[in-house]
């Protein structure tokens, strides 16, 4: 065979991850962090911590970032040189004790007068000529015994044999037809790959295989059920009638499937959930208000299902076609009929979704609106297309209108990378360009970078300079249960260097002169957080969680300017019935002599609060305010209010429209929260074609991965497992022989 059929038909088992990514959607729950990923930005400022897990606390990294594989490959290189000098100062000392050993036995035959060294050597040479005169005479029969056919042509052993287990396997050598029955399992090795059914019958004549009733195949824990299946190996073609197959929490069905040349076709298919799982999806929050963390008793929810019935989504399309790019995967819808229980919502004449490999993020040609920074609200279509720049890597561009001080045209460009995320954008209305990205080097060390845009500065909150670019380094650390069971101390920080150019527009009503300057600043900030008293009552909705923080911030400028500033205090979460808050107070001392005062001043002054208060007013209306302020009247605008934002949350528990304005930075923001039960939805096609099945969710690139040399728990390459009863088959064209 030039390919692999019996590989490229476990792509069929795959077929989930086609539409809904099974790389990415190895549960339900890794839907949610992508989805997130994809579509959360931070809040404006730091989530108060509501619950604490043990251990130690990464930022999530999808995909190996360039300085990652750097480092595996230099801590390999590193170990394999230990261990080879540890080998070889192993082999020194056996040789110094051989040695030792063959003088100690010298001087002994020297005072027995008997010379048992010169004994040995002469019976090693002997048995060193036999052993030659014997493999010399072996070999000479070996070839002779080379099986020669007319013509010149020699008998090519290939790597494509297969195990054959079975119960009884016949041959007829009238008909080449080698039947086996009583539960045959044919072992593809080389591919992992397995082959069950009640009977196969192989013909060496055409080259045809066809497996008969339960037809099972598996590779790699996948598993494709069908009723009968044949793989004609000469044409390279194979088709299986009723598949089907689960992949996590989805079941696909087909009437049948085939496979030409390149290409995998189902007919008349199916994919459905039939497990149920609430998938909990949602876009970013203002203020740092998450009520979704609300404690709410199962008699009091509301459901959309209350007043709609059946609550699983529908999807019928006409023709799904998958190609399976070198380095993305591209699934295009066509005809697609959404809907939702009972009701038709929409027909979607087209739709396509780009994807990477490893399913590590998605971005397809929808169209979106929302709010960013000076560019107000937009609204556009969008057009996806891959990129060279990264594995994997897409761009997506939106023509939009914008509504800033009055109605405005201009665009956004999207870029988005396993390990990147770069926005850019310009709106007429607002006449200003807009850029935020962010690019992961390893797990814990990142560049961000922004052009009129909100960046992050950890518990400072959010910060929009006219433009910056900074390496940072951030990690977290958990010690369990410093004062008592359940009760942890959190340590996190962060590090930065990078250069910023000053805010020109005075956002904040402060009484500052203007200041354009740019230069280096250099920034380390740190957290220690313990958990002092909890108490948890979910009966009777009482919550209670209660920290101590200390927070410290020391900066330095290429100006020569510095800025230093420490805070502690106490941080509270509670919830009482259906009214939940957040509280921090802190306590600060800070000397400010930032050059960039429009951009990073310190904003709280010496006492400041935080509160997050989000009360639910009806099973359909919650109401949600977030704010901080200044107690000792010493910010820098003279103002009582940092931060101030307000969220009015509309719908049952399961389907909520989110409506949002924040006074400070003026913008307004919609977003939704979504927890669907999966159970019932589902997805129908006429056809699906799947391009390139070999190279469907695999890329050519191997990742790297941090080796162990442990010469104690090496397997041995000699032991290999056997079967009992087996034959060994070639399943290979008999006209394929090399002369």
């Amino acid at each position: 065979m030039k390919k692999h059929l019996f590989l490229t038909l476990l792509i069929l088992a795959l077929v989930p991850c086609s539409v809904n990514s099974q790389e990415l959607v190895n549960s339900p729950a890794d839907l949610e962090q992508v989805f997130n990923e994809t579509f959360y930005e931070a809040p404006f400022m730091p989530l108060p911590e509501v619950e604490v897990k043990s251990g130690n606390q990464t930022n999530p990294v999808r995909g190996t970032p360039v300085f990652k594989k750097v480092r595996i490959k230099v801590t390999n290189y590193l170990r394999e040189r230990d261990y080879k000098k540890t080998q070889e100062l192993i082999e020194k000392e056996k040789q110094l004790q051989a040695q030792q050993e063959a003088q100690d036995e010298a001087v002994l035959n020297k005072d027995l007068n008997i010379n048992f060294k010169e004994t040995k050597k002469e019976k090693n040479v002997s048995a060193k000529k036999r052993d030659n005169n014997e493999k010399i005479e072996e070999s000479s029969e070996q070839q002779e015994k080379t099986l020669e056919l007319e013509g010149g042509v020699k008998e090519q052993v290939t790597s494509n044999n297969v195990l054959l287990d079975a119960d009884n396997i016949d041959y007829d050598d009238e008909n080449q037809n080698i039947t086996a029955t009583g539960k045959p399992i044919l072992k593809f090795p080389q591919q992992n790959v397995i082959l069950k059914a009640d009977k196969m019958i192989y013909n060496k004549d055409s080259n045809i295989l066809k497996a008969y009733g339960n037809v099972e195949l598996v590779r790699d824990g996948s598993t494709m059920y069908g009723d009968y299946m044949q793989v004609n190996m000469n044409e390279e073609s194979a088709f299986m009638d009723n598949m089907n197959t689960k992949q996590s929490f989805m079941t696909v069905t087909a009437r049948k499937s085939e496979m030409e040349g390149d290409k995998i076709i189902l007919h008349d298919g199916k994919i459905e959930s039939k497990e149920s799982y609430i998938l909990n999806l949602q876009t970013k929050m203002i203020g740092g208000n998450n009520f979704n963390n609300m404690i709410i008793n199962d008699e009091d929810r509301s459901s959309i299902a209350d007043d709609v019935g059946d609550t699983s989504i529908h999807v019928k399309a006409k023709e799904i076609f998958v190609n399976a790019k070198k380095n993305n995967d591209v699934i295009t819808l066509k005809k697609a009929q959404i809907r939702y229980g009972d009701y038709d919502l929409f027909t979607i004449p087209s739709i396509t979704a780009h994807t990477n490999k490893k399913r590590e993020f998605f971005e397809a040609n929808y169209p979106e609106f929302g709010s960013r920074g000076k560019l107000g609200m937009y609204i556009g279509p969008g057009f996806v297309f891959d990129t060279p720049l990264q594995d994997g890597s897409t761009v997506k561009i939106l023509p939009i209108l914008n509504n800033k001080s009055g109605i405005g045209f201009g665009g956004l460009l999207k870029y988005r990378s396993a390990t990147n995320y770069t926005d850019l954008g310009y709106g007429s209305s607002a006449d200003i360009f807009m850029m935020k990205g962010k690019q992961y080097f390893d797990d814990k060390l990142y560049m961000q970078y922004g052009v009129n845009s909100y960046m992050d500065e950890w518990f400072f909150g959010p910060r929009m300079p006219k433009y910056m670019a900074e390496l940072v380094y951030k990690d977290r650390t958990i010690v369990p249960s410093t004062i008592h069971d359940g009760l942890d101390l959190t340590f996190s920080h962060r590090f930065g260097i990078g250069y910023m150019q000053n805010n020109d527009a005075n956002r904040h009503g402060e009484n500052i002169a203007p200041a354009d300057i740019g230069t280096l600043r250099t920034r380390y900030m740190a957290e220690v957080s313990q958990s002092l008293f909890k108490y948890h009552d979910k009966e009777h909705l009482r919550y209670l969680d209660l920290a101590f923080v200390m927070q410290g911030s020391a900066a330095l400028y290429g100006t020569g300017d510095t800025q230093f500033v420490g805070r502690l205090g106490p941080r509270v979460h509670t919830q009482y019935k259906y009214w939940m808050q957040d509280i921090g107070f802190f306590a600060t001392a800070y000397q400010d002599g930032t050059p960039m005062q429009m951009y990073d001043m310190y904003r709280y002054g010496h006492a400041s609060v935080y509160l997050r208060e989000a009360l639910r007013v009806h099973k359909y209306v919650t109401l949600a305010w977030s704010g901080t302020l200044t107690l000792t009247g010493d910010s820098p605008n003279g103002e009582m209010f940092q931060e101030n934002s307000f969220i009015i949350a509309l719908g049952p528990d399961d389907f909520k429209i989110n409506f949002g304005y924040d006074w400070v930075r003026r913008q307004t923001y919609f977003a939704f929260v979504i927890a669907m039960d999966t159970k019932g939805s589902s997805l129908e096609f006429d056809k699906m074609v799947i391009k390139n099945p070999d190279r469907l969710a695999k890329s050519d690139r191997e990742e790297p991965e941090l080796k162990v040399f442990d010469e104690e728990n090496q397997t041995q390459a000699s032991q290999a497992k056997k079967m009992m009863y087996a034959e060994v088959i070639e399943l290979e064209d008999p006209d394929k022989e090399s002369i």
